[in-house]
């Protein structure tokens, strides 16, 4: 049995309308701007998604949709995978066998061997120097032994601070500048909204406006804005 869809008991005042704004793929997008990876990048400027892109590749089947589970698989898989997942680990949560993760894995960073470089570099610089540092100039010192799944830690909190700290700017913007739009929760790489019904499509244009900020890389990143709105309830955002 389906469990109920709890965001439909949160719906927006009288004469409002929610918005649920996210950041398309901006963890993966990430990891490809932190490793310089052309061949991800090519997928993102093409208008791709690249677990999709990869399901397909591997299966020879280009029927491959969003919905069908290959693709639910290869989006768990390769993201372990970027964050220095390791075969055991990762087939228990994707319900293969270790040897088939660890032939994805293998033919994956074939596919994107800047991935697999930048990971061996970070790793000696973790050892190294036991800090981790993201675009936007904020370190992180470890204290912990490199033993475990630190590493797994250390690699994971390049994209997720980097995300976080971007869907804040783009919060601080709303809220300083759009003062119709109020913010009712920010979730990691999301911000949950409503503003008044008179003039919508004005509040969507300036909230995307608002939200649209370059990651400060050698080669700037903008990760597209994603907005779905409801006038029922947050669970109905489409």
């Amino acid at each position: 049995m389906p469990m109920p869809n709890i965001r439909t008991m949160f719906i927006p005042d009288e004469g409002m309308e929610m918005g649920d704004l996210d950041l398309d793929s901006a963890d993966l997008r990430i990891v490809t701007w932190e490793s310089d990876c052309k061949g991800m990048k090519d997928l993102f400027r093409e208008g791709q998604k690249p677990y999709l892109v990869v399901a397909r590749e591997y299966y020879h089947d280009q029927t491959i949709s969003k919905s069908h589970p290959a693709y639910h698989t290869f989006k768990k898989l390769c993201h372990g995978t970027n964050y220095l997942g390791k075969a055991p680990e990762i087939a228990g949560q994707c319900g293969l066998l270790v040897r088939e993760v660890e032939r994805i894995q293998a033919w994956y960073f074939g596919m994107f061997p800047e991935i697999k470089n930048w990971q061996e570099s970070f790793i000696k610089k973790c050892i190294r120097t036991s800090t981790v540092s993201n675009a936007f100039g904020y370190k992180k010192k470890f204290f912990e032994r490199i033993e475990g799944n630190i590493l797994n830690k250390m690699i994971a909190w390049v994209p997720q601070s980097t995300v976080g700290i971007l869907i804040n700017h783009a919060y601080v913007n709303i809220d300083c500048n759009l003062p119709l739009v109020e913010v009712l929760l920010q979730v990691h790489d999301s911000l949950t909204m409503q503003w008044p019904l008179d003039g919508r499509l004005g509040h969507i244009a300036d909230v995307r406006a608002q939200s649209s900020i370059a990651v400060p890389y050698p080669e700037p990143l903008w990760i597209p804005v994603g907005l779905k709105t409801s006038v029922q309830s947050w669970g109905e955002c489409a």
